[in-house]
């Protein structure tokens, strides 16, 4: 992921993700929203996340009526509504 959005993000120059422990996840999370009685869950969403990722469902585009996009059209598609 931080590969990908350093290339469209940084067009180019180098991006580097730093991977966080879960304490100071956890104390930073009611600066960016959520209320502290929820940081542990979401710590632990995030965990499970990363340990087994989701797969895609066959039936995503039944549902939403497109193709499902790459991570990278993803962040395209977003870099280019935010200019």
């Amino acid at each position: 992921m931080a590969r990908t959005n350093g290339r469209v993000l940084g067009e180019g120059r180098p991006l580097e993700a730093e991977r966080i422990g879960v304490g100071e996840e956890r104390a930073a999370l009611p600066a960016a929203g959520p209320p502290p009685v929820c940081a542990d869950g979401i710590v632990a969403a995030h965990r499970a996340m990363e340990a087994e990722p989701e797969p895609v469902v066959p039936g995503f585009e039944a549902l939403v009526g497109r193709p499902a996009r790459t991570f990278r059209q993803r962040v395209e598609g977003r870099l280019a509504a935010a200019r």
